[in-house]
């Protein structure tokens, strides 16, 4: 399920401590308490590291795979960039027309801003959720399909939404025929990717009923 690294965060209890990880937390010095409604109040620190503890929790192994991680999420970021100047520019639909007569460069562009938009909005929710359980001391290499993956998810279901909202199957009817208009659609569905998924969940249960739960006849009986 999409996003689903954020629900983890919340119902897991402390990070399990594993070897090499806060052996200096004897050398520790206690948090400096920061007055309540002050300037550095919404600053204040929120992955449970004391002042001056700088010292990585992680050992070498993870380190490595942190940084894999942070590379991959960095470039899909930097090609969902470029990609989207590209087709700006229209150089992309000319690369992949090429000599169609009945192509329109019209729906191209608002398909792919769509799918641009839903890349963009998954990459920078991974990144946050990324650089987030780091610090928290909750990352672990389980959670790499979702990082792998969720991107390009969302990318999907934003065309799916895009292409729903097109047709007015949401109820909802536009006249924007500005690119922003469309990757901004597409953003924000890739980004509150769990929000489209419930709403897509309506429509099809309105559409084609909601599915019932069959009860067992009372003459059967579980296998032992």
């Amino acid at each position: 399920m999409l996003k689903v690294e954020s629900d983890s965060i919340k119902s897991q209890g402390a990070p399990v401590q594993q070897a090499g990880i806060n052996e200096n937390k004897e050398e520790q010095t206690p948090t400096t308490p920061v007055p309540a409604g002050s300037s550095e109040d919404e600053h204040q620190n929120t992955d449970d590291r004391s002042v001056g503890n700088w010292v990585s929790r992680y050992p070498k192994e993870a380190k490595w795979s942190i940084r894999l991680d942070a590379t991959y999420v960095a470039a899909v970021l930097v090609l969902t960039f470029s990609l989207t100047f590209l087709t700006w520019r229209g150089d992309t639909f000319q690369f992949l027309a090429g000599e169609c007569i009945t192509c329109s460069e019209a729906d191209f562009r608002k398909f792919s801003y769509w799918i641009l938009g839903g890349l963009l909005g998954g990459t920078l929710y991974g990144l946050k959720w990324l650089y987030n359980v780091v610090a928290r001391g909750y990352w672990n290499i389980d959670r790499r399909l979702w990082r792998l993956f969720s991107p390009w998810l969302s990318a999907g279901l934003a065309l799916a939404v895009g292409a729903l909202a097109d047709s007015g199957v949401f109820g909802l009817t536009t006249k924007a025929t500005a690119g922003s208009a469309f990757f901004s659609l597409g953003f924000v569905a890739g980004y509150f990717a769990d929000s489209a998924l419930r709403k897509m969940k309506e429509i099809a249960d309105t559409v084609f009923g909601s599915p019932e739960k069959h009860e067992a006849h009372p003459s059967i009986t579980p296998r032992k």
